[in-house]
């Protein structure tokens, strides 16, 4: 949701390195928290289950099947993060937050019940857990699902230090619980798999407690949000493509020669893997620098030259403030590249002597340098598709997030016949050409931007009432019929 970066540059206001570096670190929980959290929680845990003696074959079964919990909980919720951002934007627009807790639970409603099913069913085909594993680990993919969704609305609160106490206390229980539990000689994986349970647990009602003092519990239908599919329909593909592709290639590498069988249909290809989460962190400073200077500073003249049209602005006015525009966008997204490109050599060379000291032989280095290079070209294009989202242009966000994911996994597939040196090519194949299909795509739109305003648009405002919307109206007056009613009938017990 355009806007976001006003609010965290008002952290930055001040000189003191303590208070650049808190402002850094509401942008990064904010940004990136929830996947660096859980990577992070993996590799802590993994140490803390090899302190307190695990086998092998234990920590393997701890490892697959959170790592399983997380990636499919991430992919069933990516189908309605891009598309609830946009509604959300919308409600809040149109002032009706009363819309927005009721379409969290909703959409959490939708992907979980399916989405509990088949993992349900996946965690049946593993004979190596006992029932308390399976239930355990099925109750965090259940957390995971709506948290994942949660992070589409906590942009909309604003209350960074609220979420970075909520994200603070959850790992602090996570680890506190971890530690009591093994102290007092429990199985090291179900004592794990209780901590995260219950850390994920604490943080899912911890941030609809932020939510709920920024917004009202509402009313009507939870499906009501399923009517934006008469409008934009196209995010539901856009949001998916744009995160699977960042990791179809981990999937295909599971079915590799360098994969194998842990347990049932759990796979892993382990040297990928590890190589593959120490890779993805080097996205962040992206996440970070999009949302604390180009929102800020793009967002800024974005905004004045669509307020001087609807304004009533002048001719000279109004392209005045399309210059200025073109000129900042330019400009950040040629910084955004700058500084990910020297972020990308720092890590790569820092890392490189990190990955050596923790054992990683010559190959695996090799697939990290590899992937890291992959994951800052994805960052790059992820954010110039946003940017492509703040004009609208949704057939080039979808076209370009596309490519993203045809390219990593045709690279992906290919890579199979060539040596293990070409394994993860398709990663970097795949962002590169993201990012010159969406600078190319944002530059040809940018230059006509004044066809897309006054021309593109139809001459008469038709509202579409498609078959989304007309179910949606349906059940939201269905919804508000029967609060009617109990209302009503709790009054009569009163009297």
């Amino acid at each position: 949701m355009a806007g976001i970066g006003f609010e965290l540059r008002k952290l930055f206001v001040g000189r003191g390195v303590i208070r650049k570096l808190r402002a850094y670190t509401y942008a990064g929980v904010i940004c990136s928290g929830t996947m660096a959290l859980t990577i992070a929680l993996l590799l802590i845990l993994q140490y803390i289950s090899r302190m307190f003696g695990a086998s092998l074959r234990q920590r393997e079964l701890f490892h697959i099947t959170m790592v399983y919990a997380l990636f499919l909980s991430m992919m069933l919720s990516s189908f309605f993060q891009t598309y609830l951002s946009r509604y959300v934007a919308d409600m809040i627009y149109q002032e009706k937050p009363e819309k927005i807790i009721p379409s969290l639970i909703g959409a959490s409603i939708v992907l979980m019940i399916p989405g509990g099913v088949l993992y349900a069913l996946l965690l049946q085909t593993s004979g190596d857990l006992s029932a308390l594993q399976k239930l355990l680990n099925w109750m965090l993919f259940m957390e995971l699902v709506p948290i994942w969704l949660q992070m589409t609305y906590i942009t909309a609160a604003k209350d960074y230090r609220a979420i970075v106490a909520v994200f603070a206390t959850g790992v602090a229980l996570v680890f506190g619980l971890a530690f009591v539990l093994l102290w007092m000689g429990g199985d090291v994986t179900t004592s794990l798999q209780i901590s995260l349970v219950v850390g994920y647990g604490m943080m899912l009602v911890g941030f609809m407690r932020v939510l709920l003092r920024y917004f009202p519990v509402g009313e009507g239908s939870a499906f009501a949000f399923v009517g934006w599919l008469s409008y934009v329909p196209d995010l539901l593909l856009t949001g998916f493509f744009g995160l699977a592709g960042a990791f179809a290639h981990v999937v295909i590498m599971w079915f590799s020669p360098m994969g194998e069988v842990v347990t049932g249909a759990f796979r892993q290809a382990s040297q990928f893997d590890a190589a593959a989460f120490y890779a993805f962190l080097v996205t962040i400073p992206t996440n970070v620098n999009f949302v604390v200077s180009v929102e800020v500073n793009f967002y800024g003249k974005y905004r004045r030259y669509f307020s001087e049209i609807t304004g009533g602005g002048t001719i000279r006015k109004i392209e005045i403030a399309r210059e200025s525009m073109c000129a900042s966008l330019q400009q950040e997204v040629n910084k955004l590249v700058q500084i990910q490109l020297f972020a990308l050599i720092a890590y790569m060379l820092f890392m490189r002597y990190f990955l050596s000291a923790r054992g990683f032989g010559a190959d695996m280095i090799h697939l990290f340098l590899v992937l890291s290079i992959g994951f800052s070209a994805f960052a790059l294009g992820n954010s110039l598709m946003l940017l492509l989202l703040y004009f609208n242009d949704r057939k080039g966000a979808l076209t370009v997030s596309g490519i993203f994911f045809a390219a990593n996994l045709i690279g992906s597939l290919l890579s199979f016949r060539g040596p293990a040196l070409f394994y993860g090519i398709g990663l970097p194949a795949g962002g590169l050409l993201m990012f010159l299909a969406a600078r190319l795509r944002l530059n040809a739109y940018v230059r006509r931007i004044d066809f897309h305003v006054f021309c593109a648009q139809p001459i008469f405002n038709v509202d579409r009432v498609g078959w989304w919307l007309r179910l949606a109206q349906r059940l939201d007056q269905r919804a508000l019929q029967r609060s009617a009613v109990q209302r009503k009938g709790i009054e009569q017990v009163a009297k």
